[in-house]
């Protein structure tokens, strides 16, 4: 199934129907450069899909800037332009899940940030860091990162009560690797769910034996339970209570019920930025390289001697499908969600 024309004729649309619902009625400076701003983004993502890996960072980065500007144009109250990137390459050398990249003044970065709701960059983060939390780009791995990754999330619609304690919502994480030996089972559970801070409370559910199954070789789920806050029975626990505690500890993403927990990032261990400013950091980086460094980022795209280039070229192509959902939810203020086609 493809998205892209019911995407594409959407964001062609909020540039009448959003008028009236955002700070765009009141000032003329603000419909023009929204109009034009998306005009450019639309025209950007186009001459990314026929260029090659070389310069498509370019394309997609400035684009994806050209979107932020209509969606500060759109809801941010007083100073919403901005002329600066906000960011900076902190260091090109090292490999590149190691390329550090920080917050620089107030730019671009920060505007649409606020704008969007999204967290903030508070210090220098790597890419390795960002790539790995990022939902749309867990499944592949840069070679040699050690960063935590993005986990699937399956939540139940009910809460179960315990024989001892208090009740607790109920899920099951999808892992991507090796289903650990039974002995070991306790101790990767508690070392896993110590790099995810919102899961610091989860136990297993029906312990080791019952928790763990395997789906195929390489992929195995485990069921986990989380208490209900306030020690309150499941009787008492709603359905809209469970779907609120979800959608804070790991939100739906672009597809109906695929939620994700996203690591944290950085020194200091802070939530990621929203996946939408994620990829904005990864394609700054990307850009950077591209246009500073080229025979570095040829470097990287050399599928015969980097063992990063497929997966590089391939978040390039996931680029071009999801950027304009993630502006579109943007410009929107709230989720628009596809549901997955059937897999056979």
């Amino acid at each position: 199934m493809d998205d892209a024309p019911d995407l594409r004729f959407a964001l062609r649309y909020r540039r009448t129907s959003l008028v009236e619902k955002t700070l765009l009625k009141d000032s003329s400076a603000r419909r023009k450069s929204f109009s034009a701003a998306l005009q450019q983004f639309e025209e950007q993502m186009e001459a990314a899909k026929i260029v090659t890996s070389a310069t498509r960072p370019i394309n997609l980065y400035y684009g994806l800037v050209q979107a932020g500007l209509a969606i500060t144009a759109a809801h941010t109250p007083e100073k919403w332009s901005f002329s600066k990137h906000g960011l900076k390459v902190l260091d090109m050398r090292p490999n590149l899940p190691g390329v550090t990249i920080g917050p620089d003044g107030d730019g671009a970065f920060q505007f649409v940030a606020r704008a969007t709701g999204s967290g903030h960059l508070p210090g220098a983060v790597t890419l390795g860091e960002l790539w790995a939390s990022l939902p749309d780009l867990c499944a592949f791995p840069f070679k040699g990162s050690t960063s935590p990754i993005a986990l699937e999330l399956y939540s139940e619609t009910y809460a179960e009560d315990l024989e001892h304690g208090p009740a607790h919502f109920r899920a099951e994480i999808a892992v991507n690797t090796d289903m650990p030996e039974q002995a070991d089972r306790e101790s990767w559970f508690r070392t896993t769910m110590a790099q995810y801070p919102a899961m610091s409370n989860a136990q297993l559910w029906d312990g080791s034996d019952a928790a763990f199954k395997e789906m195929q070789k390489g992929r195995f789920l485990v069921g986990v339970g989380v208490p209900v806050p306030h020690g309150k029975p499941a009787r008492d626990v709603s359905k809209e209570e469970i779907e609120a505690f979800f959608n804070g500890l790991a939100p739906q993403y672009r597809f109906e019920r695929e939620r994700f927990l996203r690591p944290p990032v950085g020194h200091e261990q802070t939530p990621p930025p929203s996946p939408l400013m994620t990829w904005w950091l990864l394609l700054y980086t990307f850009s950077m390289l591209s246009r500073y460094q080229p025979r570095k980022w040829t470097e990287i795209l050399d599928l015969d001697k980097s063992p990063n280039a497929a997966v590089v070229e391939h978040a390039l192509e996931i680029a071009l499908d999801t950027l304009p959902h993630l502006v579109l939810e943007a410009l929107d203020k709230e989720p628009m969600l596809f549901r997955r086609p059937m897999r056979f």
